[in-house]
């Protein structure tokens, strides 16, 4: 049984005392680090993108790159492609784009317009980067199997089968079926599972006591091309050959997501030729995919050469935003559609925000 290759994830320095005349410098060094990756300006054109944030250190997340100083570093305005961030030539002190170094490991499969797959959407973009040419996302099973049986949709069938026959087994009667609805119990019932799939409670489970639950509950190949084994195939993320519960959640799809009451519906306003920033505000452990929609289309699968799917970051990006661009949009996590946040997106016409201004002032006599 062959797997889908999966690659492997790959300070900021004190900076010791300096002379006066070189301090600006001096912030600029250890403020001003770059940007690991962003997207180049197209000028006078909207843009709408997603962004990832693979590889950007904690702390510029959160305090951003500006630091404390009020000199934006070189890669603060730096705008790069798809699998790119942007680094610091330190012969001339500005920003350049290079390829992104790695991506975080997440596996999310997807088919890439060159036959290949990919372990995610950024490791995609970032093959892109560094082979030169465009790679688009195929949204086709086709290359997932090209050595292997075991389509997708037949892997999620057992899955699904596996739940429903431990919920037989194991769950009382009160509580039977409330993994399909309740995460919760979803979660309660895959504990269980996971307790009686690891034998030797080493809180990893192997090929071996995979080979031993399919014996004992009779789980050889019927119908179906896929067998427990594809746990590991599917779900061993770090490539181990061993499953943790962990992983063992990501299986059995098993997150437990929260969006506050008070961030149901949130409204931004921008004025036209601005940029805005609309973060999902929904949160959780291994959190899926965030999925923006518009209108009832997924923003994520429009193959439009201003919208760009990345689907690991969770905040859509608008650049130069125009009056086209108001209204509502929702994100959910992938595969949990119920819980949703609404974004209104209102944008102030320059002009009509410069008149609105003069005609208050002129009415109260200023």
């Amino acid at each position: 049984m062959k797997k889908a290759a999966r690659k492997r994830p790959m300070k900021a320095t004190r900076w010791g005392p300096v002379a006066v005349l070189l301090l600006g410098v001096a912030i600029l060094g250890s403020t001003g680090e770059p940007n690991k990756e962003g997207y180049r300006l197209t000028p006078y054109r909207p843009v709408l993108r997603f962004r990832h944030k693979d590889g950007i250190p904690e702390s510029f997340r959160i305090s951003g790159l500006m630091g404390h100083s009020r000199y934006p570093g070189p890669c603060q305005h730096k705008y790069c492609g798809l699998g790119q961030h942007c680094v610091v030539n330190h012969e001339t002190g500005q920003g350049v784009c290079t390829c992104l170094d790695h991506c975080k490991p997440h596996y999310k499969p997807v088919c890439g317009s060159d036959g290949k797959l990919y372990q995610n959407h950024c490791e995609l973009h970032r093959a892109s980067c560094l082979k030169g040419f465009r790679i688009t996302i195929v949204h086709s099973e086709e290359c997932f199997y090209k050595d292997d049986n075991c389509r997708l949709t037949d892997y999620r069938q057992l899955k699904t089968k596996i739940l429903d026959l431990y919920d037989k087994r194991y769950t009382g009667s009160n509580a039977r079926g409330a993994h399909k609805d309740n995460m919760a119990a979803r979660k309660q019932l895959v504990d269980d599972m996971f307790k009686r799939f690891d034998a030797d409670n080493s809180g990893r489970v192997d090929d071996n006591e995979l080979s031993q639950v399919i014996k004992q509950e009779g789980l050889f190949k019927d119908v179906s091309e896929c067998t427990l084994f594809d746990l590991l195939k599917y779900n061993d993320v770090n490539d181990d050959e061993h499953l943790t519960k962990e992983e063992f959640y990501t299986a059995f799809d098993v997150y437990l997501l929260t969006l506050p009451d008070d961030q149901k519906v949130s409204i931004t306003t921008v004025t036209v030729g601005q940029s805005a920033v609309l973060t999902c505000a929904i949160t959780g452990h291994s959190r899926p995919p965030i999925l923006w929609k518009k209108n009832n289309n997924y923003l994520n699968s429009l193959n439009l050469e201003d919208i760009n799917d990345y689907g690991d970051d969770g905040s859509l990006y608008i650049t130069k935003v125009t009056t086209t661009h108001m209204g509502n949009y929702t994100c959910h996590a992938d595969g949990y559609e119920q819980l949703f946040q609404t974004h209104t997106l209102q944008v102030n016409d320059s002009m009509q925000s410069y008149h609105k201004c003069y005609n208050s002032k002129t009415s109260h006599g200023q």
